[in-house]
């Protein structure tokens, strides 16, 4: 039991250090990821969900082994790496598969390849395939959540915001719904209307590297691309509920765009928590020779599981 916790801890902790080094450009995986499976739990690798840019994208699998009498709530998770980097292959939301979930992580073309809107179109994509697919995999087309983290906490907040047909894109399942019933941001960006100042440590009038790449152009240049791409911006009533976890000690992406969010979803009638992680970083953890984060990892994911389980279980 000591073993599987240290692995799944690893498998956080790479989930965290994708979304938190923002110029990381891993090779794309040739095999299976090397962690331990939780007991009770089934893992299917790359599995086709469509297509984006002509090319095919694939989602990582992990549901519980026994089948349930009943359809499953559902999590997506989209991983973290400054839009440029990090790979589907590291399912951030594998322990909710032991509590009885059916998660899946999906792929999405990285700025190197596509720039924006492109990763919001096969994040929507994913939802689709997921809803079009409920009855084949027992789950729940009603009850599906989203988690992502960094660049990821960015776009599940697009998913939980951004409602308007010209971010489907064209991958595949058109027609079907790409809402989803719940979102856990973990210190995504929220706000590029005024450029990206503090992103990175990016000062005012700066570009931070991350967004400049997302968007493939100055903020001076295509300032209404940059807005087009902030949640804050779309947030209306009818929303889903919003979990929102940030550290106040974050130097890549500031709390203030939390808060923002968060004030946002308020004004809007929307449902929303923030967890404000006390001396947390990027990835919530406490810089070096610093006093712990508070709360800790295992009270966030407490947080994170009670927050699912209210609005998706009951």
């Amino acid at each position: 039991m000591k073993t599987l916790r240290l692995s799944i801890a690893l498998l956080v902790s790479v989930a965290f250090c994708l979304a938190a080094d923002p110029d990381a450009k891993p090779a794309r995986p040739k095999g299976p990821p090397k962690f331990q499976t939780p007991p009770g739990v089934e893992l299917i690798h790359d599995v086709e969900i469509g297509r984006g840019g002509g090319r095919v994208l694939r989602a990582e699998i992990a549901r519980p082994k026994e089948p349930s009498a009943t359809p499953m709530p559902a999590v997506l998770w989209i991983h973290g790496g400054g839009w440029s980097g990090g790979s589907h292959r590291g399912n951030g939301a594998l322990l909710l598969a032991t509590k009885g979930y059916f998660t899946a992580s999906i792929e999405y073309r990285l700025s190197g390849e596509a720039t924006w809107p492109a990763q919001i179109e096969d994040c929507k994509l994913g939802v689709r395939w997921l809803r079009a697919n409920a009855a084949k995999y027992n789950v729940d087309p009603n009850r599906i959540g989203c988690w992502g983290s960094s660049a990821g906490g960015h776009l599940v907040a697009c998913l939980g915001t951004m409602n308007d047909a010209r971010f489907e894109g064209h991958g595949g399942y058109e027609g079907v719904s790409s809402r989803v019933q719940a979102v856990v941001d973990y210190c995504g960006p929220a706000d590029f209307t005024a450029g990206s100042a503090g992103i990175q440590g990016a000062k005012e009038g700066e570009d931070a590297k991350a967004p400049l790449g997302l968007f493939g152009v100055p903020f001076k240049e295509k300032p209404a691309l940059w807005k087009d791409g902030s949640p804050v911006v779309y947030v209306k009533p009818g929303n889903p509920p919003f979990l929102i976890v940030h550290g106040d000690a974050d130097k890549t992406v500031p709390f203030a765009h939390s808060g923002r969010l968060e004030a946002a979803l308020k004004k809007a009638g929307v449902p929303v928590q923030l967890l404000r992680v006390k001396g947390g970083g990027h990835g919530m953890t406490a810089p070096k020779d610093a006093p712990p984060a508070e709360p800790d990892p295992q009270a966030i994911r407490d947080a994170v599981t009670a927050f699912f389980d209210k609005h998706l279980k009951k």
